[in-house]
């Protein structure tokens, strides 16, 4: 495999070999070498400073290695210099052991266990965004502001709609002209599927503030969390090379609907669908019902990986098909899990969980809703007492504080990761709570 990119790295005369990798948060980070030193990277890897990773590491014995996963590798689409991106999996640097934190690998144990039991796992991921014309936004200690423009439904004097406005809560599936932004996905859609990365369609979403949604197709896990750290590095960065801002904050807009990261899933074991039975009016056979049991079950504790930010909760209210509660129906986009009714061929049905968003770290985020639903399988769960979800991001981590058994079967995930998570995500929430907003000097300000 090495002779061979070789080979075609010289062919393609590439110029630099770019390695991706994603931290404990999600975020991805990267580093740029030069394509002649390809071979001493694949054999050694590159140094990286754990310490400046959030969540990794402490500043004792922080030095790791990055090394390329040479599986999977695309052209790079936004560098003047030609260059082939790899991603790659984190290593101690003193055994070259896999680091017990690295997303992609936590995500490869699953995958690895999932075989083991005799069972495959299948996502489909569908991301919904916002594209501002402008998005401006700071802080100092006598001021804190945010503010968004968008043609089509958030005009200013720099962007005016004229005429073609969309209504509030009008922009399902809109066509041109109000949809202002069909080119610019379709352009979106051809750059991902140059990376590799197949797609189902692309659409205006209800927002009227240019809120679209790209779906992507069913892909087993590791791959999926692979495609969608991808595809939010090429939606931010081409959106930026068009003059946009392209945001997948769940919720950046009061009064509109947020963006969520419905994630369509089925499990196979021994190769065979197992989970659903047309007959019944769930369209869930015994194991399914205990599968999507075990999902609620544990819905409040996974909320802090799938929904792990402060803006998160924001989104999860009444009356933007957002779920509220731990339930679910056959064709309800109100539920917090929904059984597809227009899925008629039982090699493709699925369940579709509805309360995650971007935010999440899908190499966490993902696994740790299929432990959940083995966990429901294990334990023969079939009926779960329906709760409200978190209301905030504190309460969510608090849930995983005192829930987070299920997500240590099989060495996949670790209490210390868990633990290092809540620290983390603790912090942002009190970062937020702290600060006063235009909504508090609005009510309190002359009282």
């Amino acid at each position: 495999m090495v002779q061979k990119l070789e080979r075609m790295i010289q062919r393609e005369a590439i110029s630099f070999i770019d390695l991706k990798y994603a931290g404990l948060l999600g975020n991805l980070h990267h580093i740029t070498i030069p394509a002649h030193r390809f071979r001493s990277i694949v054999s050694d890897g590159v140094g990286i400073d754990g310490s400046s990773i959030p969540g990794y590491k402490g500043v004792k014995r922080c030095d790791m290695i990055v090394v390329p996963d040479l599986d999977y590798f695309f052209i790079e689409p936004f560098f003047d210099k030609k260059t082939i991106s790899f991603l790659c999996r984190s290593l101690y640097s003193y055994d070259r052991s896999p680091f017990e934190k690295d997303p992609r690998s936590l995500a490869g144990r699953l995958e690895a266990y999932l075989k083991h039991k005799g069972y495959s796992a299948f996502f489909l991921p569908e991301l919904e965004f916002y594209l501002f014309n402008s998005a401006q936004f700071g802080e100092e200690a006598g001021h804190s502001f945010f503010r968004v423009t968008s043609e089509e439904g958030l005009p200013d004097g720099d962007h005016p709609h004229h005429g073609f406005a969309i209504r509030k809560k009008g922009g399902y599936h809109a066509a041109p002209p109000f949809d202002r932004t069909a080119n610019l996905r379709n352009e979106l859609c051809r750059m991902l599927m140059n990376c590799g990365i197949e797609v189902k369609y692309h659409h205006h979403e209800v927002g009227r503030a240019t809120q679209v949604e790209i779906e992507l197709v069913f892909n087993g896990l590791q791959r999926t969390c692979d495609y969608v750290t991808l595809s939010k590095y090429i939606i931010r960065n081409q959106a930026r090379a068009a003059g946009l801002a392209a945001t997948f904050m769940p919720k950046p807009l009061f009064g509109e609907p947020g963006n969520g990261m419905h994630v369509h899933h089925y499990l196979l074991r021994d190769g065979r669908p197992f989970l659903f039975d047309r007959k019944n009016v769930s369209r869930l056979a015994k194991p399914g019902e205990c599968y999507v049991a075990g999902m609620l079950e544990h819905a409040p504790a996974l909320c802090a990986l799938t929904n792990p930010s402060t803006n998160s909760y924001k989104r999860l209210i009444p009356g933007y098909e957002a779920p509220t509660y731990t339930d679910y129906a056959v064709g309800s986009r109100a539920a917090a899990i929904r059984i597809p009714e227009y899925v008629r061929d039982p090699k493709t049905q699925r369940i579709e969980y509805r309360i995650c968003d971007a935010m999440a770290n899908p190499y966490l985020a993902l696994p740790a809703i299929v432990m959940a639903g083995l966990d429901g399988i294990r334990r023969k769960l079939t009926k779960v007492s329906k709760k409200r979800l978190p209301g905030n991001l504190l309460e969510a981590l608090n849930e995983l504080r005192k829930d987070h058994e299920f997500l240590l079967h099989g060495g996949i995930l670790t209490e210390e990761l868990l633990m290092q998570w809540i620290e983390v995500k603790t912090a942002e929430f009190e970062a937020v709570a702290s600060r006063p907003t235009s909504q508090e000097y609005i009510l309190y300000f002359g009282s």
